[in-house]
C-alpha cells in the first residue's frame, strides 16, 4: 500500500468531481431523451429534502478536508528529519 500525498488526494477528488458533473449532464440528457424536463424534476424537491442533501454534501466536504489535513500532518511528521543530537557532554559540578 502506497501512501498518498495531499496532491494525489486532491487530484482524485477533482477527477471524481468532474466525473460527477459529466454524470449529471448525462442524466439531464437522458431525461430530455424521454421527454422529461430536468428543471421541473429538480424543482419538485421539497425544501426538507433539499436541505438534507445540502447538509450531507457539507458533511462529506468537511470529512474530505479533515482527511487531507490529517494525511498532510502524517506526511510532515514522517518526512521530518530525525534529531541526531547525540548525548550531551557531562559538566563538572562544583
Amino acid at each position: 500500500m502506497t501512501k498518498k500525498t495531499p496532491e494525489d488526494i486532491m487530484r482524485e477528488a477533482e477527477a471524481l468531481i468532474e466525473q460527477t458533473r459529466q454524470s449529471l449532464a448525462a442524466t439531464s440528457d437522458a431525461y430530455r431523451d424521454h421527454g422529461l424536463d430536468p428543471q421541473k424534476l429538480s424543482d419538485g424537491l421539497d425544501e426538507k429534502h433539499r436541505a438534507e442533501a445540502e447538509a450531507l454534501f457539507r458533511q462529506d466536504m468537511e470529512a474530505i478536508e479533515r482527511e487531507v489535513a490529517e494525511e498532510s500532518a502524517r506526511l510532515s511528521f514522517a518526512n521530518a528529519a530525525p534529531r541526531t543530537g547525540g548525548s550531551r557532554k557531562m559538566r563538572n559540578m562544583i
